[in-house]
């Protein structure tokens, strides 16, 4: 079984295509500024990054019609689930009309239905960072109106449970995970019975490699007053976190220079750490006392010193800590589509 995977960025489209869930091509699409300077909006590059990966696939020796599948990233549509959702009309008119955050990531279902629809075949999307299947509990937010929303690291957050649970020889639908996604973001989901029950998202979690992570809301709503709208923004996405406190959004980096002795890149350390590790047990009321593993992942779970600290901050916990790292994108999303076509799991009717 053949797939052709896609996954859009601001500046990029990586595409892959897969035998089962072995890679057999890919290539990052970059798009310099450039490329991008003559659409007004993100919606106006369609025609362009469908044209991509459609050369992407001749240049890879393939075409739609060898396909079984298209899967792709999922984009930003409001009332999804978690899981694979089949990509239809209803579905493409979110994403172009009226997504929960515009931006180029929700073009890549859109093409793929344009592949799919060529070619005969189905179109999925995996796990969008919009899925919603928060516990009402966690939705409320103390103004009237206003709603707590779960945009997390869903795709490789799952894949990391699944995969534990195949190791172990479990079913992960029988299972409570809870998984801590390091990277230039943080976020931390609960996996409860195979479903994301609560999250700590990017904004609420520690700071990470560029993000400035959680502010008081008293004391934001001050610095924006102080600093503009624009620069706290600028910390929420990209200059925060050790880009603002160390000067690098590198962890290789940071772990040189305690290596080298400096004291601040040490603090700075152990202060992720410490505040990674109240994230996640912040989520334990949500697992009804039942926590089965914990998954810490994305790129910086490499980082040995960082996932050893946490792990000695949560060892009281009675539950084992696994370290799983990477961001495993491309891989999580030709993986659901293999799970999908061979009846393993259950396609999703977007009603949103």
């Amino acid at each position: 079984m053949k797939t052709l995977v896609i996954n859009p960025g601001s500046t990029s489209t990586k595409a892959a295509v897969f035998e089962d869930d072995k890679e057999l091509a890919r290539e990052n699409l970059a798009h310099s500024k450039d490329d991008l300077s003559g659409f007004k909006v993100w919606t106006e590059q369609l025609d362009y990054r469908y044209g991509l990966v459609m050369q992407f696939l001749k240049r890879a020796g393939y075409r739609p019609q060898d396909l079984s599948c298209v899967m792709s990233r999922g984009g930003s549509p409001p009332g999804i689930h978690a899981g694979a959702t089949a990509v239809d009309e209803r579905l493409v008119d979110a994403l172009l009309n009226r997504p929960l955050e515009p931006h180029p990531a929700s073009l890549g279902p859109v093409i793929a239905a344009k592949i799919a629809k060529e070619a005969g075949i189905p179109a999925f999307v995996y796990d969008p960072i919009t899925s919603d299947e928060l516990n009402p509990l966690a939705k409320v937010y103390g103004v009237k109106g206003i709603q707590h929303n779960s945009m997390c690291h869903f795709l490789n957050t799952h894949a990391m449970g699944i995969r534990l649970a195949k190791n172990l020889g479990r079913d992960f639908h029988d299972m409570n995970i809870l998984v801590a996604h390091i990277g230039g973001g943080n976020s931390i989901c609960l996996w409860k019975k195979g479903h994301p029950v609560d999250v700590v998202p990017g904004d609420a979690c520690a700071f990470s490699a560029e993000r400035a992570g959680f502010m008081r809301s008293e004391r934001m709503v001050q610095l924006v007053q102080e600093y503009g709208a624009t620069n706290c923004i600028g910390w929420l996405h990209g200059k925060g976190g050790f880009v603002s406190l160390l000067g690098t959004n590198d962890l290789r980096e940071v772990e040189q220079m305690i290596k080298e002795g400096n004291g601040d890149a040490l603090l700075c350390q152990k202060a992720m750490a410490y505040q990674l590790s109240k994230c996640i047990c912040s989520l334990l009321p949500a697992a009804d006392g039942r926590l089965d593993a914990v998954i810490i992942t994305g790129g910086g779970a490499y980082w040995e010193r960082l996932t050893d600290d946490i792990r000695d901050r949560i060892g009281f916990l009675d539950a084992p800590v696994y370290i799983m790292p990477g961001e495993n994108e491309m891989q999580a999303l030709a993986e659901g589509a293999l799970r999908v076509m061979n009846g393993e799991e259950k396609v999703q009717q977007y009603n949103g």
